[in-house]
């Protein structure tokens, strides 16, 4: 399989931040969204928004208490503090990075403890299973429901994983996506080439072709190599 990998939120990152601040883009929350699907849980207490300055940043999970994992392309280089709001909006405060791997897409961050930790699925999905993810995008839902498309995938400067049909947009890059029982399947990590999609996000600050498209081929970073790369890179 070739994928040419176009992260959600990671080129032109200065620009869409520009935009959101002129713009005024308020990034949504998941819970209310989610409610009466299988991510309803993990959107409100295992899901977190990132920003850094006041300006968003994209998306993260809760894989303890007081840990979050999201993609390294969303936190731009030089920044350690940023900051979280909790899915249902009920908790926010600061997020601090402890670890960015060198080997997969993937950052660790510190944060207090008011989360409810997103459980790890057992096995990874198969071809055709459903899925749902969450995100923060500045229009369009916040919460998507799709199938797993390739169940076996590596993406080179991201890492190991799957693909899936979902309409992951502009600020659901770090998210968590969820199999029909609410467990955590992976993070959404990257979008396949789309043309001048980047350029228009950047300039819009909103993800104006995943809205049009509705759905597109996402690659995820699977839990499973997420989690031990996490404990290798921020152990306790």
């Amino acid at each position: 399989m070739r994928v040419v990998p176009i992260p959600a939120c990671r080129r032109g990152l200065s620009v869409a931040l520009l935009a959101a601040a002129l713009l005024g883009a308020c990034a949504r929350l998941p819970a209310e969204e989610a409610r009466g699907t299988p991510a309803e849980a993990v959107a409100a207490q295992g899901f977190a928004r990132l920003s850094a300055t006041g300006l968003p940043l994209g998306s993260a999970v809760a894989v303890a208490l007081d840990r979050l994992l999201t993609n390294a392309h969303v936190i731009p280089e030089g920044v350690e503090q940023l900051a979280f709001r909790r899915g249902d909006g009920a908790a926010s405060g600061p997020a601090r990075l402890l670890a960015r791997s060198d080997r997969m897409d993937l950052a660790v961050l510190e944060v207090p403890a008011v989360f409810a930790p997103a459980q790890p699925a057992p096995q990874s999905p198969a071809e055709g299973d459903p899925l749902w993810a969450a995100g923060s995008p500045a229009a369009g839902p916040a919460v998507v429901a799709g199938r797993v498309a390739i169940p076996a995938a590596t993406l080179p400067g991201h890492g190991p994983g799957f693909t899936a049909r979902i309409g992951a947009l502009l600020g659901y890059s770090g998210g968590p996506a969820l199999d029909g029982q609410g467990r955590l399947l992976g993070l959404v990590t990257a979008v396949p080439q789309p043309g001048a999609a980047p350029l228009l996000a950047a300039l819009s600050g909103v993800d104006l072709d995943g809205l049009a498209r509705g759905e597109r081929e996402v690659f995820l970073l699977g839990i499973g190599d997420a989690l031990a790369e996490a404990a290798r890179i921020a152990p306790r």
